[in-house]
Parts: C-alpha cells; structure tokens; sequence
C-alpha cells in the first residue's frame, strides 16, 4: 500500500447521535499524503472517516490552512464533522 489518505464521505445517521455510520459512503477520495487536497465534499456529506497510511497532519475546512494542523497517526480511522464545500489537506 502506498503512503496514502483514504477520505470516506458519509451523512450522519437518520437518528441523532446514534454511534454508527451510514453506509455506503457519499464518496469516496485517495489523497497522496505529501500535501495533496480532496475536492470539496459532497452536499450529503456530514461525517468524514480518515484513515491514512503514515503519520501526517491536516486541516478541514473551505480553504485549508497550514498555520492550523490536527495531527493524524498512521493505522486509525478518525471521524469528523464537515459542512458540504470543506476540503481536507495533509501537510
């Protein structure tokens, strides 16, 4: 597997705050982990699942920013809340 980023767009389940994700995903995004960025996500899409293949650092939002990183470790799927139009990038 190369050193990447699998992004799972996904919307949230139909009943609040229920501990599972709704399947299957909106979209679905492989990023190379050397400062790529996804497309904007998808109008459905409410929940991201991030998993990637190294340690890294990124940012979620409109435009991402590098001044603002989130530390993502290598082998764990991480779960975020995102608005349509959000993008993620590694740095």
């Amino acid at each position: 597997m190369a050193n990447e980023i699998t992004v799972l767009e996904l919307e949230a389940p139909r009943m609040a705050n229920a501990p599972v994700r709704k399947m299957p995903p909106v979209n679905i995004q492989t990023l190379s982990a050397a400062g790529a960025a996804s497309t904007a996500f998808k109008g459905k899409t409410t929940i991201i699942s991030v998993y990637s293949t190294i340690a890294t650092n990124i940012d979620i939002r409109t435009v991402p920013d590098t001044g603002t990183k989130f530390p993502l470790p290598a082998g764990q799927w991480h779960d975020f809340d995102v608005q349509a139009g959000h993008k993620i990038q590694s740095f």
